[in-house]
C-alpha cells in the first residue's frame, strides 16, 4: 500500500470504525481477563449461595410440600395464595444489621457484562449502555437501534452457553415475566414457590454464616458490573486516543506510526485530501497505542494470551 495515501473524511471514519473493532475484538487486555474472572466467580458464588443459603432457608420457612398443597387448591391466579419469586429478604439475627433484599433477577447491566464476549462476537458493542451512562450522553435513535438489536440476541447467547435460565431471569419483572414463551421450568432452580405478597412481608431470619455468604453474592454481582465498566474505560481510552491521532493525520503513514499493523486491519483506496485538525495526544497515550500491535502479533503466534495493562491514563476527549 502507498504510504502516502491521503486521508479524507470517509477514510478517517473507516479507520476509526476498524480501530474500535481491533481494540474490542483483536487486542487482549488485562481488563478482558478481569471481566472473565469476575463472571466465573459470579456463577460460582451464585450457585454456592443458592444451594447453601437460599434453598435450605426458603425450604425451612416455606416447605415445598406445603406450597404444593396450597397451590393445588387455588382456584384462580387473581387471588393466588402462592407465587414464584426470585427475590428474598433476610434478617441477620446475630447482628444489628437491617434486613436486606437479595434478588436473583438479572438486569441489563449485568446481562451485558455476563455475555460481553458473546455479544461482541455477534457484532454488537456490548459496552454501549455503559458508555452512554458514563459519558452522560443523551440517548438517540442510533443508541436505541443498537441496544434493541443487541437485546434481540440475548436469548441466543444464553442458549449457546447452556444458561437459558439467565434469559428467563432477565425477562422477569416483579412477580411476572414479560415473555409469554417463558415457563417456570425455564428458570431452572432460580425461583422458589412462596406465599403471595411482597418480599419484605416474607423476611426470613438467618445466622451470620448465611449473612456473609449473601454479602459475598452481592459483591460478586457488583464486581461483574464494575469489571465491565473498567473494561469500557480502558477500551474507550485507546479508541479516543487513536481517534485523535486519525483526526490530526494528513496521511495514512501518520496513523501507521501508532498503528503499525493498520494495513493488515483495513484496506484503503486513495482519495482526496482534507485539512487536519489540531488535537493534542499525550506521549503516554502514544506509547500505549504502539503497544497494542505487539500484543496482537504475539497472540497470533503463541497459545499464551498477552495483555495490555490499563495504566490509568486520562481519557482523551
Amino acid at each position: 500500500m502507498d504510504n502516502k495515501v491521503r486521508l479524507n473524511a470517509q477514510k478517517r471514519q473507516a479507520l476509526k470504525k476498524e480501530w474500535a473493532n481491533t481494540v474490542y475484538n483483536k487486542t487482549p487486555m488485562q481488563v478482558d481477563d478481569d471481566l472473565q474472572n469476575a463472571v466465573s466467580n459470579y456463577y460460582e458464588v451464585k450457585n454456592k449461595t443458592w444451594d447453601s443459603v437460599i434453598s435450605p432457608l426458603v425450604e425451612q420457612f416455606y416447605p415445598t410440600a406445603d406450597m404444593q398443597v396450597i397451590r393445588k387448591y387455588e382456584t384462580s391466579t387473581y387471588r393466588a395464595m402462592t407465587t414464584t419469586d426470585h427475590c428474598f429478604v433476610f434478617k441477620n439475627i446475630d447482628s444489628d444489621d437491617r434486613e436486606q433484599r437479595y434478588d436473583f433477577k438479572i438486569d441489563r447491566d449485568l446481562y451485558n457484562a455476563l455475555y460481553h464476549f458473546d455479544l461482541q462476537a455477534k457484532g454488537h458493542q456490548a459496552t454501549i449502555e455503559v458508555e452512554y451512562d458514563q459519558t452522560k450522553r443523551q440517548e438517540n435513535p442510533h443508541y436505541h437501534e443498537k441496544t434493541n438489536a443487541m437485546r434481540g440476541d440475548y436469548s441466543a447467547v444464553a442458549k449457546v452457553n447452556d444458561r437459558y435460565e439467565d434469559y428467563a431471569l432477565y425477562t422477569r419483572r416483579g412477580y411476572h415475566n414479560n415473555d409469554n414463551s417463558i415457563s417456570d421450568s425455564d428458570y431452572g432452580k432460580w425461583i422458589k414457590t412462596v406465599i403471595s405478597g411482597g418480599c419484605h412481608e416474607r423476611a426470613m431470619a438467618c445466622h451470620q454464616k448465611h449473612w456473609e455468604q449473601l454479602r459475598d453474592y452481592e459483591r460478586a454481582k457488583s464486581m461483574v458490573i464494575q469489571s465491565h465498566i473498567e473494561l469500557w474505560k480502558a477500551k474507550y481510552n485507546l479508541i479516543t486516543g487513536m481517534n485523535s491521532v486519525i483526526d490530526q493525520a494528513k496521511f495514512l503513514d501518520d496513523v501507521k506510526e501508532y498503528w503499525p499493523d493498520v494495513e493488515s486491519c483495513i484496506d484503503l483506496n486513495t482519495g482526496q485530501a482534507i485539512g487536519s485538525e489540531v488535537v493534542i495526544v499525550s506521549d503516554d497515550m502514544k506509547d500505549l497505542l504502539k503497544q497494542t500491535v505487539n500484543i496482537r502479533q504475539a497472540n497470533k503466534t503463541t497459545e499464551s494470551v498477552g495483555v495490555v495493562q490499563s495504566k490509568g491514563f486520562a481519557m482523551v476527549n
